[in-house]
């Protein structure tokens, strides 16, 4: 961990500001246990955080090491050991596998609630600007060493590995890249043969050389998959820029793909086993693409 000297530095964190935290703090302890009872009514809304809190044993320690972390945050004292307190709690964020996305969601709260009541104590005037200007040093700082721990936690495995492993590192992450962007020409492609086969199928609807009912049916479910087809091209962008792999958008493609033939098979009386076999694969699928949404949410 840097030098806390140096981060004080770097955020601009002067005495001017320590003495603006001295001042608020009388103010801000009487807000503690609504801060306490709001920051769960917050973090509960998170999917995951019953994983985290699973008991009301762990929800009572959990309260307790916030309110310590609350009257150290007023206390006006910011040296080494604070720091190190910090980073501590920033290990057990990373050694329970707390996101980092709930401890930058947690802070963003947090922010919002001093700034909450310094504007209900101090009205709209210069103190209250120097307050918050003050206030939000001290939340990032607080946010940079909580959040230093994950980025050594990403170090420290790439620094143990062996001059051979990272060489393969580097490999399969470049093959894995690769991969990704030859996944999104292939769907560029794939589009446009969709878009080639929507646009026949509308020509063979309006030159008769098919019945109209079925010219239009086709043509539906032609436009189903460009539509599934153009969804599973976005999730996949989302997935280049860092986003999870999206296997519900390659069901919806085959969901779409079935759902096509479906319709213009029955237009076929004498193809109803056909028809019912269709019909069951549209159901595994469409219970498994249930199945993936429900564990989304």
């Amino acid at each position: 961990m840097e030098r806390f000297e140096q981060i004080l530095k770097d955020f601009d964190f002067t005495e001017r500001d320590i003495k603006n935290i001295n001042y608020l703090k009388p103010v801000m302890e009487k807000y503690k246990e609504e801060f306490i009872e709001r920051f769960y009514q917050f973090i509960f809304r998170f999917p995951e955080t019953k994983n985290f809190l699973k008991d009301d044993a762990t929800v009572k320690r959990h309260q307790d090491k916030l309110r310590e972390w609350y009257d150290d945050l007023l206390s006006g004292k910011y040296d080494y050991a604070y720091f190190l307190r910090l980073y501590r709690i920033g290990e057990k964020h990373v050694d329970i596998g707390l996101p980092t996305h709930y401890v930058n969601a947690s802070f963003n709260f947090i922010r919002r609630f001093f700034i909450e009541k310094i504007n209900k104590e101090f009205g709209l005037s210069e103190e209250r600007n120097q307050l918050v200007v003050s206030i939000g040093k001290l939340l990032d700082i607080n946010l940079d060493i909580l959040t230093a721990a994950y980025r050594e936690e990403e170090l420290s495995r790439y620094q143990v590995m062996t001059k051979l492993e990272k060489t393969l590192f580097v490999i399969s992450k470049k093959f894995s890249d690769m991969l990704d962007f030859t996944l999104v020409g292939a769907l560029i492609l794939v589009s446009f043969f969709v878009l080639g086969l929507f646009i026949y199928d509308i020509y063979q609807l309006v030159m008769g050389i098919v019945p109209i009912e079925k010219g239009i049916l086709m043509t539906l479910g032609t436009l189903l998959i460009l539509w599934a087809v153009s969804e599973l091209m976005q999730e996949e962008i989302k997935h280049l820029k860092g986003g999870g792999f999206a296997i519900g958008a390659f069901i919806g493609v085959a969901l779409a793909a079935v759902i096509r033939k479906i319709l213009i098979v029955s237009l076929s009386a004498e193809k109803a086993l056909e028809l019912l076999s269709y019909g069951a694969i549209v159901l595994s699928l469409g219970v498994v693409y249930w199945l993936l949404a429900k564990k989304n949410r």
